[in-house]
């Protein structure tokens, strides 16, 4: 939908974009968050960070994923091994490996994978020893040829157990080196994970498959032989065992989790950051959607008689000769309703907190606003300090704001903060898009008699008309340093959000008629001109209005 009015709120620390999409609909511009890292507040690392122990780390490796068992190659494991292979692929093209470098680690890449049906999968580990099994079944298929020897190229390879794989060891997964042995004296060591089936049980969800390959992943690459990059103990110190262990789901994950690219990934430590991290997403963004909607509507009539500036412009057209009659005006004064949403890109599960002009709202409440509040003293409108009362609603991640009784308009900011409830584990940097909106209620309106409204108009297009030809005729006025500033255009940055849509539009067309009738006709016309223009579009009058008491204030002091 296309924007027809941009609000433009000038703060200390933030600028504030409304667009007005239609007099009923609106939406603020999306935040982005600048947060490259999460960083987690605590860590069960036993030091104060990772040391180097001279050995070897995996550098830019190619990974390969091995299936192994028949059960891959039915319907359900067929399904779960794409899902694998998709998650895999997509955290090797994100930046989820970025804090590797720290300890001569660049980002590893997606190789290839395959099924493995022959030897059979074990249907269970019940002692360490057992795990052997995942070692000799590379050293097999490189001895067949499947994989080149080590030295050739060094692999990253990662085995997943089928469904019906159980383990009474207290392991998700575990990585290990092992070593190919050729004739004479060629040894050469390959580095092999496994990761145990997800999803078999009810509290058990396939997706967190992903988290035990990250968490393997990242030790291997950074103390593939257990003398690389841990604290203490190889054992109990490598950078994935820093994740903290958390919640109740079986079987039991790193509570340091979140969302990377689509795919659900563990923390790991940075000595960098003295914290656990997990490099996220950089296209997380938020925006607020607004709607307008009125709930009830009382009206006033009055009557008024033309000013006689109004017909200044009489002598010169025919059309600015306003009937010197009484003419009736109808005040309109109503309760208004705006609806609050969050529309978010790459947040997983969005929790939305809403603030309502620097008040955070946790529960439905009746705010006392003080505000600058636009009222009408007969047709004309005049900008006044006024308390009014928003009721606010909250239901799940939205908003609803009412007005009642207010009979003015006036403008109020609204805010939110919106994080990702699916990163789990207690964070000390977040991702927090913090989006602002400026809303305008309109508590009274204006309307007038639809006669005088067609002889207004009529007078505009006249002298729209005559300001063309004039242009043709003769140069416009040149303004020259001292000459008075009669109307300045920025003043539309002051009209207030609540003109909307159609009063904006109307005052620019008053500022457009106004800048060439001061360019073109004497400075009395002009300004008559204007003056009668101005009286048809009461945010103008409340914008002039406060620029002319501000600059009052600015004369006295």
């Amino acid at each position: 939908m296309p924007i027809t009015r941009t609000i433009v709120d000038l703060k200390k620390e933030i600028s504030v974009f409304t667009y007005m999409l239609t007099e009923r609909t609106f939406q603020s511009s999306w935040n982005h968050p600048n947060v490259p890292v999460l960083v987690f507040a605590d860590s069960a690392l036993p030091g104060f960070s990772v040391d180097y122990h001279g050995g070897s780390v995996g550098s830019g490796m190619p990974v390969e994923l091995l299936f192994w068992g028949d059960w891959w190659n039915t319907a359900e494991g067929s399904g779960r091994r794409i899902l694998i292979e998709t998650r895999v692929q997509a955290v090797l093209a994100s930046d989820y490996f970025s804090e590797l470098k720290q300890y001569g680690v660049d980002k590893p890449y997606w190789r290839g994978a395959r099924i493995v049906t022959n030897p059979s999968a074990p249907s269970s580990f019940s002692a360490s020893d057992d795990i052997q099994a995942v070692p000799d079944l590379i050293d097999d298929l490189i001895d067949d040829n499947v994989f080149p020897d080590p030295d050739d190229e060094k692999i990253a390879f990662v085995v997943f157990m089928p469904k019906g794989f159980t383990q009474s060891i207290g392991e998700l997964g575990s990585h290990t080196k092992d070593y190919n042995y050729t004739f004479p004296w060629d040894v050469d060591w390959y580095w092999v994970a496994w990761v145990m089936s997800f999803g078999d049980v009810p509290a058990s969800d396939p997706e967190d498959v992903i988290g035990v390959f990250t968490h393997e992943l990242v030790e291997m690459l950074t103390d593939p032989e257990s003398d690389g990059w841990y604290a203490n103990n190889p054992e109990k110190g490598e950078i994935g065992d820093a994740a903290v262990i958390g919640g109740d789901k079986l079987p039991k994950l790193p509570g340091q989790t979140a969302w990377v690219n689509g795919a659900h990934v563990t923390a790991y430590f940075s000595n960098q950051y003295g914290a656990n991290v997990i490099p996220i997403d950089r296209d997380y963004k938020a925006r607020i959607l607004g709607t307008i909607g009125t709930e009830h509507k009382e009206e006033v009539s009055g009557m008024f008689r033309p000013d006689p500036a109004e017909s200044r412009l009489c002598d010169l057209l025919p059309q600015c000769c306003f009937d010197n009659r009484e003419y009736k005006f109808t005040i309109t004064k109503r309760n208004e309703m705006v609806h609050l949403s969050v529309e978010t890109q790459r947040y997983r599960e969005p929790k939305v907190a809403w603030i309502v002009e620097g008040n955070d709202i946790t529960a439905d409440v009746t705010l006392s606003l003080n505000v600058l509040a636009g009222v009408f003293v007969g047709r004309v409108a005049k900008s006044v300090s006024a308390t009014v009362l928003v009721h606010c609603t909250l239901a799940n991640n939205e908003l609803t704001l009412r007005t009642i009784g207010t009979e003015s308009n006036f403008d109020i900011m609204v805010s939110c903060r919106v994080t990702d409830a699916s990163i789990r584990g207690k964070v000390r940097t977040n991702v927090i898009a913090k989006p602002f909106v400026q809303i305008g209620f309109v508590g009274v309106e204006i309307s007038v008699d639809p006669e005088y409204t067609r002889q207004l108009t009529a007078c505009i297009q006249a002298a729209t008309k005559m300001f063309k030809d004039l242009g043709k005729t003769q140069p416009s006025k040149k303004i020259k340093k001292g000459d008075p500033i009669e109307f300045d255009p920025q003043i539309l940055n002051d009209i207030p959000a609540y003109a909307r849509v159609d009063q904006y539009e109307r005052a620019k067309r008053v500022l457009d008629i106004s800048r060439i009738a001061h360019r073109t006709l004497p400075l009395k016309t002009a300004q008559a001109l204007t003056a009668s223009l101005v009286l048809d579009v009461p945010s103008l009058q409340i914008a002039m209005d406060l620029r002319f008491k501000n600059k009052e204030s600015e004369n006295r002091t």
